[in-house]
């Protein structure tokens, strides 16, 4: 199996659970210094922010779509680069001047809320990013949108194994260059991250107002999908079953003694 097959596998794994509105995203970080293959993309022809992107990306059902290496000077948004790991925030980012007295009443509780958003070190040459199931590049993180309900299986896949409860932080700023993306980076004992896009992301990137992000890092994606799977074998699916005045019912049992993909195979089977 190729890595682009491999990439289509995942997205239809994740559209099985989720029914996501729009196409999952693959992204990849590249090193300063890495040796950046040619299928890694293309540069973009015109600059955006990171969750433009993103947006870009999950948005296009077309036949025909870009794959993108995204380079610092390729974004817009001065706060997302220091996010990203292309360069250092400047000090007026760090002291609360970019979202002080904007979104907190002063600069100084607004540098309280940067010091908590997470950031990529220092080391990125360039990002490739585009949809998941066109990806020939194996990618670090996955992201999804997704609605509060849809959710309810996000958490499902995350806490299957690990238990405990499932936590969101947000620092009314960059929610999706910061928590889908990064956080879900640099969190080896986060199975899974959901993200309140930021004003921002809303405003320019287009998520809209019943959309979340949803962030998972490579190494924790099959994980992810076994929870989800196991819980669907307990009878927890999405869509979510109404039970008022219906004939329509979920079941609630120990899990089946079936396996997964002889209750529901994967259409990219044969």
């Amino acid at each position: 199996m190729t890595t682009k097959e491999r990439n289509l596998a995942r997205a239809r794994k994740i559209e099985r659970h989720l029914r996501p509105p729009t196409l999952p995203v693959g992204v990849k970080f590249w090193k300063k210094g890495e040796q950046i293959p040619s299928e890694a993309g293309t540069r973009p022809e015109q600059k955006h922010s990171w969750c433009q992107f993103v947006s870009n990306a999950r948005f296009n059902g077309s036949d025909k779509r870009d794959i993108l290496l995204v380079k610092q000077e390729d974004i817009l948004c001065d706060i997302a680069t220091g996010v990203l790991g292309f360069e250092e925030w400047s000090g007026e980012i760090k002291q609360g001047g970019a979202l002080g007295e904007i979104h907190f009443d002063t600069k100084e509780l607004c540098a309280t809320a940067m010091r908590t958003i997470p950031r990529m070190p220092v080391n990125t040459e360039a990002i490739t990013i585009g949809a998941l199931e066109d990806l020939p590049v194996e990618p670090d993180v996955i992201i999804t949108a997704v609605t509060p309900g849809r959710c309810n299986k996000v958490f499902d896949g995350a806490m299957w194994y690990k238990g405990g409860s499932f936590t969101i932080q947000y620092a009314n700023g960059c929610g999706i260059c910061g928590n889908a993306t990064v956080e879900a980076m640099i969190s080896p004992d986060k199975v899974a991250v959901i993200a309140f896009p930021c004003h921002g992301a809303r405003r320019w990137g287009g998520w809209r107002d019943d959309e979340l992000g949803c962030g998972v890092r490579i190494d924790h994606f099959d994980t992810w999908i076994e929870g989800m799977e196991n819980t669907f074998r307990t009878g927890h699916s999405y869509p979510i079953a109404h039970q008022l005045a219906s004939p329509i019912k979920e079941t609630h049992h120990t899990i089946t003694k079936t396996p997964y993909d002889k209750l529901y195979p994967y259409c990219t089977e044969h």
